[in-house]
């Protein structure tokens, strides 16, 4: 059973359970996940500040409130409580400009991570040579990515826990969808997504001589060339910029699996099933809970061999 810890702004902590509605979201193409759920109440509601979600030893979500809204009708007396995960402070605080030069991870909690709170990473711990730009009106979120990508070639996320995980690793878990436990199932091969070429240039005295090509693009005879500055994009690197091709690859065949109750995953965990022999690479996970009772969506993209 999911309980939800809710947090005032004096400090103090309430449990509540068995609400009327919950929904919630995660996806790899947001760095934090939202959560929405209603309980039935009675009497007024403190201001709120965070909230947990925890199934047993599972923590499920946390994060910040976002917004709380009590209503009264012939029904009942409703609170409703919206919320992101703690990656929303990365993304809703903006970096102090300044360059660093031999950047590391450990410098990075110290002068932007840790005054937000967060106070553990996994991933490298060592000092990079080269430089590190933190422009005006970057995000912490967006410093966080830049490093990621510039100095280790991987996608950073915060984990259900809080913890910063520039590692580049995939999920732990592996989820196993038997087809009697499907509600649904789709499959999408999706040729809009291709690239078939991208063309970047570190120095603007150079041209565009830097060529990669997606070999999947070429199966499909999709003919689509992108240009990419690196240094100023958001790939940020050359293996960024090879990151980018291959996203825009496992994007070409995608799944969607319902499954009744709450599928123990996460972003990044492995999900096979019996109706092929791929695996595949969970990217969004949606879990919901009403009158209808429990379901959750997951999409996936095939992994690459």
């Amino acid at each position: 059973m999911l309980i939800f810890h809710l947090t005032d702004n004096d400090g103090r902590t309430f449990q509540m359970r068995r609400p009327v509605s919950v929904s919630i979201s995660s996806s790899c193409s947001a760095p934090a996940d939202s959560l929405r759920a209603v309980f039935a109440i009675e009497g007024e509601v403190p201001e709120l500040h965070r909230i947990r979600v925890t199934d047993g030893d599972e923590t499920v979500f946390t994060g910040c409130v976002d917004q709380q809204n009590e209503e009264y009708s012939r029904n009942g007396r409703f609170l409703t409580v919206s919320a992101r995960s703690v990656a929303a402070l990365l993304l809703d605080n903006e970096a102090a400009p300044q360059t660093y030069w031999c950047p590391s991870m450990k410098l990075l909690m110290k002068r932007h991570f840790e005054p937000l709170g967060f106070d553990r990473f996994i991933g490298p711990d060592k000092v990079f040579s080269g430089q590190l730009t933190v422009s005006k009106g970057m995000s912490e979120w967006a410093v966080l990515k830049r490093f990621a990508s510039v100095f280790l070639n991987t996608e950073p996320r915060i984990d259900k826990n809080g913890i910063i995980d520039v590692s580049g690793t995939d999920g732990e878990r592996e989820l196993f969808l038997p087809s009697g436990s499907l509600i649904s199932f789709r499959r999408e091969l999706k040729n809009s997504a291709l690239i078939s070429e991208i063309r970047a240039r570190v120095r603007p005295e150079r041209g565009y001589d830097m060529v990669f090509k997606s070999e999947r693009a070429k199966r499909s005879h999709i003919s689509r060339r992108r240009y990419i500055d690196i240094p100023g994009s958001n790939t940020g690197s050359v293996e960024g910029t090879k990151r980018m091709l291959s996203s825009c690859d496992a994007a070409y065949e995608r799944i969607e699996a319902e499954c009744a109750g709450r599928a123990r995953c996460s972003v990044g965990d492995t999900l096979t099933t019996d109706l092929d022999s791929k695996q595949y690479r969970i990217c969004e996970v949606n879990y919901t809970l009403d009158s209808r009772g429990e379901r959750t969506i997951i999409y996936a993209e095939v992994k690459s061999k």
